[in-house]
């Protein structure tokens, strides 16, 4: 017997199949398939997000251009006016914050990067065993689910 995918739910071997505390055998299993359905409230606010991350990142963008434009300016008028003394503490202190914003950006990437790994749907797997359709398990995480749904797979194959 052979482990083909373990987690704290699932455990997927070449003679079992266990997700959460019901057990299958694999010979047990005539024919597994997968479906996506409808996405729930959690899925829906994951997209959410994804789309408000990317407005503030555009808008942080444009943000910055602006201050740059207004920190020039302010230096040219103070140069033409004598010692720019008030616009070499702002650009001490935007030095200061620029530090931060590329740990705040890959953040706000990583975060973007993880809704489109978890998926936009609700994934389910389904057998046909005893003559009976019995979904065997349902997931808002693409990522996991793939590889659980490849693992079964792989069992079936080598059963």
């Amino acid at each position: 017997m052979t482990t083909l995918y373990r987690d704290d739910q699932v455990l997927v071997t070449t003679t079992l199949l266990r997700i959460d505390s019901r057990s299958w055998r694999l010979a047990d299993l005539e024919y597994v398939w997968h479906k996506e359905t409808r996405p729930d409230w959690r899925v829906v606010s994951r997209r959410a997000s994804r789309g408000l991350l990317n407005v503030l990142l555009i808008l942080s963008l444009f943000a910055g251009v602006i201050v740059l434009i207004a920190v020039g300016s302010a230096a040219y008028l103070e140069l033409q006016l004598g010692f720019p003394r008030n616009t070499l503490i702002a650009v001490a202190i935007l030095l200061l914050l620029a530090g931060l914003v590329p740990l705040a950006w890959e953040w706000a990437l990583s975060k973007v990067d993880d809704t489109y790994d978890k998926g936009d749907s609700i994934y389910e797997m389904w057998a046909r065993t005893h003559g009976a359709e019995l979904m065997l398990l349902r997931s808002n995480d693409l990522t996991r689910f793939s590889k659980i749904y490849r693992a079964v797979q792989r069992a079936l194959e080598e059963a």
